[in-house]
């Protein structure tokens, strides 16, 4: 399992990104705000840098599935389809 700190990689390609924070259902206000935009308990977010057209360096914070995600070796961080809401129904089938 992936921690705070790790580096990861979009499956599809990409910079190199920082785990900040995985969403575990607290309950805190930011991860409300991630829940309400689609997101699940187990989904990452995290931190890169990109370069605009003028050379300038941004920081940007990003959430992502976590079944978008790798590390840098090539290991899914979660398998599509693999199930695990990890709510206590039954639908994971």
């Amino acid at each position: 399992m992936a921690e705070i700190g790790d580096v990861v990689l979009l499956k599809s390609g990409g910079p190199e990104m920082i785990i900040k924070n995985i969403l575990t259902g607290s309950g805190s206000s930011r991860e409300k705000a991630a829940l309400l935009k689609g997101f699940k308990k187990g989904d990452i977010t995290c931190e890169f840098q990109t370069e605009d057209a003028k050379g300038n360096t941004k920081r940007k914070v990003q959430t992502f599935k976590a079944v978008c995600l790798k590390t840098p070796d090539g290991k899914f961080l979660a398998e599509v389809g693999a199930g695990g809401d990890d709510d206590d129904d039954d639908d994971d089938w």
